[in-house]
């Protein structure tokens, strides 16, 4: 009842579905201890074709104990950025997810809903709504949502959303997350905290806010004071001002390594970045960036106790290669 009533004051977030083909998830009644897989960023570099990175870490995931209960995906699935590319590649990665057996929840990424413009740099929301289109019919029918497990709720966030009316930045384009899907988030956010069979929050994205390099999300200085900079001014400081217990982790990924911004635990939300599922890594083929290694993570969940632990495909070493099939 508690939770109904906050959600009737505020419009709270849509239901995420899950990506399609992958079989559906229960409602983990009851379910106070599980296992949930993290990985983002699979896109090949060129070519529509699976990366050898995705497609070795999908392998290792099969044999990986304990089997997940589902799987987040921190988006860029596809090397998209055109309509065509994207009914070409989206057929071709969804039999990957299947192969995994489990639900696989998904955010879009750049490289699903960013039109290409000059460079990475001016790349925007796609303003004839095709690729969103194509992501809907393809991948999956809602961009951003939340759904529960167990004793926890799972909130993913689009940070490529809709510009609508706001002017596109004068300088880069660094993501958008609309005033609409903000309030939604904190609405969902303000009920969940008050369910007390919600013992665990966590969020996932594709953009980072909290980043040691340039992949961190925030608004070109040109755009500072306008409404596009201004609102993702708003969007990462609420994500950065999380507080709540129950916020456990935030995961990210866009920067084609492991990053751990905060370290979760003790009424601390951790901020995780994962984008080594197959992209190019981080840096490479030059030296590399710390943590520009092929992995994905595995969560424990166990009441309220948490561990986060990296499994690399090979071992730490920046710019490696997957292991051959």
């Amino acid at each position: 009842m508690l939770t109904a009533l906050l959600f009737a004051a505020a419009t709270a977030l849509p239901a995420l579905p899950q990506v399609n083909t992958t079989p559906a998830l229960g409602s983990g009644s009851g379910v106070t201890q599980f296992t949930f897989y993290v990985a983002g960023d699979n896109r090949p570099d060129s070519g529509n074709a699976p990366s050898a990175g995705f497609t070795a870490l999908i392998a290792a995931m099969q044999k990986a104990a304990p089997a997940p209960a589902f799987v987040l995906w921190g988006g860029d699935t596809i090397k998209g950025k055109k309509s065509s590319d994207a009914k070409t590649q989206y057929p071709i990665v969804l039999p990957y997810f299947a192969k995994l057996k489990v639900p696989v929840f998904n955010v879009p990424g750049n490289h699903e809903l960013d039109k290409k413009g000059s460079g990475d740099c001016h790349d925007a929301p796609d303003p004839d709504g095709k690729l969103l289109a194509d992501y809907t019919k393809y991948m999956s029918s809602q961009p951003y949502g939340y759904f529960q497990y167990g004793n926890s709720a799972f909130i993913g966030v689009n940070t490529e959303d809709s510009l609508g009316s706001v002017a596109p930045p004068a300088g880069c384009f660094n993501g958008f997350v609309s005033a609409a899907q903000l309030s939604q988030m904190q609405a969902t956010l303000t009920a969940l905290q008050g369910d007390a069979s919600v013992q665990n929050i966590f969020l996932f994205m594709h953009r980072p806010v909290r980043d040691n390099n340039s992949h961190q999300m925030q608004p070109d200085p040109a755009d500072k004071n306008t409404a596009y900079g201004m609102q993702v001014i708003a969007f990462t400081t609420a994500i950065n001002a999380l507080a709540s217990p129950k916020v456990a982790y935030v995961f990210a990924s866009h920067d084609h390594r492991y990053y751990q911004a905060t370290a979760g635990g003790a009424g601390t939300t951790g901020f995780v970045v994962t984008g080594g599922a197959g992209a190019p890594l981080s840096g490479c083929p030059k030296k590399g960036r710390p943590g520009a290694y092929y992995h994905y993570l595995q969560v424990g969940v166990n009441g309220t106790s948490l561990t986060v632990t990296v499994v690399p495909l090979t071992n730490t070493t920046p710019c490696g290669a997957p292991p051959s099939s």
